[in-house]
């Protein structure tokens, strides 16, 4: 029988009922993870990966809607976001070369949520949004492998972290295929692929609602835009 998986939302859990029923688990804001499996093993394995249960935080992420979660003083948290004008896109068009993008990063210390230790940015013409996204956790995450203590990436791109959990493990075990069509981003996907298992166990996400109450979230979205504004 058909197990379904949910996580992310009050209705997280096993499903063997059929997807006809459990389709309208899934349609809730945020948008959670879920996935169907042929066999309930399957699906307890993917559950306890997705939900930090299995031990390993790294193929999980944690949901703070309103942008507030518990803060630890031994950790560094690392806000990250990424963004493009795409003026292509008011016309149902594509990014264009001349079309601003841009990544940030910001750095804080658990024991201080108000100023951050360390904050980055960059700019580029003709990226996309999901690249930047991107971008930003790659700095991030190479930010990670200069300190010892525990790490939490936070993020308001359910793409990123979706991909970062889940997807790219699966990407990965096919040799970095997938059965439709070919990977967006495929090379820096790669480069997350290896950052995130050269310091696995000391990573955990977090998921937040873009601009919300989060003052990290707030201040990556000033950092990229002021990066933005400043090409020339």
């Amino acid at each position: 029988m058909k197990t379904y998986a949910i996580v992310g939302n009050q209705y997280e859990g096993l499903y063997t009922k059929p997807w006809s029923e459990v389709q309208k688990y899934t349609q809730t804001k945020p948008a959670p993870k879920y996935k169907g499996f042929t066999t309930r093993g399957e699906a307890e394995k993917w559950f306890a990966d997705a939900t930090g249960a299995s031990g390993n935080l790294s193929h999980a992420y944690e949901t703070a809607y309103e942008g507030e979660f518990k803060w630890q003083a031994e950790r560094y948290y690392m806000f990250t976001d990424g963004g493009s004008r795409n003026t292509g896109n008011v016309a149902g068009g594509h990014v264009k070369e001349t079309d601003k993008a841009a990544w940030a990063i910001a750095v804080y210390r658990g024991d201080n949520p108000h100023q951050p230790v360390f904050s980055d940015a960059g700019a580029f013409f003709g990226k996309t949004n999901n690249e930047m996204e991107i971008f930003a956790l790659i700095n991030a995450l190479k930010q990670a492998l200069k300190v010892k203590e525990k790490v939490v990436i936070v993020s308001d791109s359910k793409y990123v972290l979706d991909t970062a959990t889940d997807w790219m493990y699966n990407w990965q075990a096919a040799g970095w295929r997938k059965k439709n069509g070919e990977i967006a981003n495929l090379a820096a996907w790669q480069m997350v692929y290896d950052l995130i298992q050269q310091q696995a166990e000391r990573l955990s996400l977090i998921w937040v609602k873009g601009h919300a109450t989060s003052a990290g979230n707030v201040l990556v979205d000033e950092l990229l835009n002021e990066a933005m504004d400043g090409l020339k």
